[in-house]
């Protein structure tokens, strides 16, 4: 291999920052068009939001087969394919006159073609580094982040001047060009004739013989702690970013503070994942698990008690550092933990769990305001859930087959 050529395996990474991207404007966009997609379909606020469940509800599934095709087949066509059909749907959704084609092309759509984007690249990736491997993990996955701070006011920008059908042949378009990212996407550093960044990890001859099948997996005490951990954390991002901006205008804080909250959310997120991604390399991962956990808890008392807009960049920044703290660990630990063989299909499986929290936790969060006309107990909620993570990061060990 030349010394001096740049190691292709930051190619991948290029590659998984564009494939991630996409899935954060499919997250984005969304709620960003959701008015718009109210007013003009007559939707009431709860069929609207049922767009977003079907979604994750097919996006569950897409994620399982996804992660499977790409172990066994080379992954360049396969994630292309998804990037065709999530365009595809936003194209056509542009076009639907009814409730139900607005459905299938906005919900179902995109549900699968988003499959391909999130878990491809992350296990794709991990097979590139043995080396540095969480701080690639954080960089591939501030796509999303990134996609937030450029996808809002860009969508926003363009329904303000254009109209919704052109805001989402835009995203349609913009969606189509970055899936050809999928073609750097190499399955292994073995196709190329290139050993792993770091170079090759010694195998001792019984773990060489341990082979995790997903089922297996997926029933081990560690699985199910790291499942859960993963649904923890996600639901109070969830519950928070549903109800920071209506909390902050009924404290009579105006629009600025309100909007102030994400922007720094997003930017706390993109921090947090590289800088746990990087330290991760010297620090026990379970101690980075436990402190970003109690982080996210512990910060949401910032936010019970904000009366400015300073007090919410600041909130916004550690929630969201924290939050992002350990999105590069979870897929680290289940390499570790169960090897490469089957690294996609496990790791879709455990990415179903964004599916369960994003179908639980904006619907709780609207329930709890509804039900006790406060917005405290969604806060308190998310906090008492992220505690009861921290705690539990202290029982992750490393299964034996």
């Amino acid at each position: 291999m030349n010394k001096n050529k740049i190691f292709y395996g930051w190619v991948v990474v290029f590659a998984g920052v564009m494939l991630v991207f996409l899935d954060g404007l499919l997250l984005y966009s969304f709620g960003m068009l959701l008015p718009s997609i109210q007013s003009k379909f007559d939707l009431t606020k709860a069929l609207v939001n049922s767009i977003f469940a079907i979604r994750c509800l097919v996006f569950a599934f897409s994620m399982v087969v996804f992660g499977r095709l790409i172990d066994k087949h080379k992954p360049e066509k396969i994630i292309f394919l998804g990037g065709v059909i999530t365009a595809l749907g936003l194209f056509l959704t542009a076009y639907s006159e009814t409730k139900i084609g607005l459905f299938i092309n906005y919900g179902i759509l995109p549900g699968i073609g988003d499959g391909a984007f999130y878990i491809p690249a992350v296990a794709i990736a991990q097979r590139w580094f043995n080396k540095r491997r969480d701080f690639v993990v954080g960089i591939i996955t501030a796509g999303v982040p990134i996609s937030g701070l450029i996808i809002n006011p860009l969508s926003a920008f363009i329904l303000k001047n254009t109209s919704l059908e052109l805001t989402l042949i835009s995203l349609a378009i913009i969606a189509f060009i970055f899936s050809f990212a999928a073609f750097l996407m190499k399955g292994s550093p073995k196709e190329m004739g290139l050993e792993p960044y770091g170079g090759l990890n010694p195998i001792k001859k019984e773990e060489e013989l341990q082979v995790w099948s997903t089922m297996e997996a997926v029933k081990t005490v560690p699985f199910f702690i790291l499942y859960s951990l993963m649904i923890f954390g996600m639901l109070a991002f969830l519950i928070i970013i549903t109800l920071q901006f209506d909390y902050a205008l009924s404290k009579n804080l105006g629009l600025l503070a309100a909007s102030a909250a994400p922007a720094a959310i997003a930017v706390g997120s993109l921090c947090g994942r590289l800088v746990t991604g990087y330290l991760a390399e010297f620090t026990h991962r379970n101690k980075i698990l436990f402190v970003v956990f109690l982080g996210q808890g512990l910060s949401i008392l910032i936010i019970t008690n904000a009366n400015d807009i300073l007090s919410y960049i600041i909130f916004g920044i550690i929630f969201g550092f924290c939050y992002g703290g350990w999105i590069p660990i979870f897929p680290s630990k289940l390499k570790d933990f169960f090897g490469t063989t089957n690294a996609g299909q496990i790791f879709g499986v455990f990415g179903t769990s964004f599916s369960i929290s994003a179908i639980i936790g904006p619907p709780l969060a609207g329930f709890l305001v509804d039900q006790f006309h406060t917005y405290s107990y969604g806060l308190y909620f998310s906090m008492i859930v992220c505690l009861i993570g921290a705690s539990m990061t202290l029982f992750v060990k490393k299964p034996i087959k």
